[in-house]
């Protein structure tokens, strides 16, 4: 036996079977690879512009919509205001009160709850507001052709009065001024004008006064306001009776929006009914 012969066999045979790699080393294509990337660059290039314009969008169109919203001044008009009662005369008013307004006159009313002692159990009055009106006796002296007044009025009523007996009230009149009067002075020398035109007129009068007579002009500064307090005569000839003279107070004023009328009336004696009245007056806001 050959051993070495065997040996020199079994290695050339491991030898032959040992694989070859004999295939070739592929080649880089530089060309191809560079233009991919080209390509790449101007694909994400033109995606992020597009991106930022669309997100810049919604920014323009929200931006476009505020400006076409925004809030431009408005011409002055004879709306009244609604802005808030300043704090300090909210906080002078007695517990429970509270400020209101009807859209008339550009006033507001300090007026009292439907609670004791503002309400009187017996009779079930309370200051209802607005409630009923009351005519005008001076302003309606100034009005001019197709001119209607406004109103803003508190009654000590219950629900059930209509008419008729009033226990007491505080009217607020008016009617626009458009640069017709500059102060007081030139409002209450028109109205002694009118009211003589009046008085001399023979015509139907209804439920007014055959006369008035102004006796008392007191300047004085109300509510932030000069304002002109009036004792007013009113006499009235009461066919089939003796005539009738009231002595009744007015307050008249003018603003660059209005010509007032202002009057507390009322036929009660109650002397706390009264004093509400008084405080609902003076607690007015212009």
């Amino acid at each position: 036996m050959n051993v070495g012969n065997q040996n020199t066999q079994q290695i050339g045979q491991n030898q032959v079977s040992q694989p070859v790699d004999s295939s070739e080393k592929p080649k880089i294509n530089w060309p191809l690879i560079g233009g991919i990337v080209l390509a790449c660059f101007v694909v994400f290039g033109f995606g992020g512009y597009y991106l930022g314009k669309q997100s810049s969008s919604p920014k323009q169109i929200a931006n476009n919509i505020q400006n076409q919203i925004s809030p431009t001044a408005a011409p002055e008009t004879n709306t009244p205001t609604t802005s808030p009662v300043p704090t300090q005369q909210t906080a002078s008013l007695p517990s429970g009160w509270s400020y209101k307004n009807n859209g008339e006159c550009g006033v507001k009313f300090a007026i009292p709850p439907k609670t004791a002692p503002y309400l009187e159990s017996n009779s079930g009055r309370f200051w209802d507001f607005p409630r009923g009106a009351a005519y005008p006796n001076l302003l309606s002296k100034l009005l001019l052709a197709n001119q209607e007044y406004k109103q803003a009025i508190t009654m000590f009523a219950n629900p059930e009065e209509a008419s008729g007996y009033i226990s007491q009230a505080i009217s607020v009149s008016c009617i626009p001024n458009n640069g017709r009067f500059a102060n007081n002075n030139a409002l209450i020398s028109s109205l002694s004008s009118e009211l003589d035109k009046y008085n001399g007129s023979t015509g139907e009068k209804g439920m007014q006064a055959s006369k008035y007579t102004i006796k008392n002009n007191n300047p004085s500064t109300r509510w932030g306001k000069s304002v002109a307090d009036l004792t007013v005569s009113e006499y009235f000839e009461n066919s089939g009776g003796e005539p009738v003279t009231n002595s009744v107070a007015y307050t008249m004023f003018v603003t660059p929006q209005y010509i007032y009328e202002v009057k507390v009336f009322g036929a009660t004696d109650d002397s706390s009914v009264k004093d509400t009245a008084k405080k609902i007056f003076d607690n007015l806001v212009f």
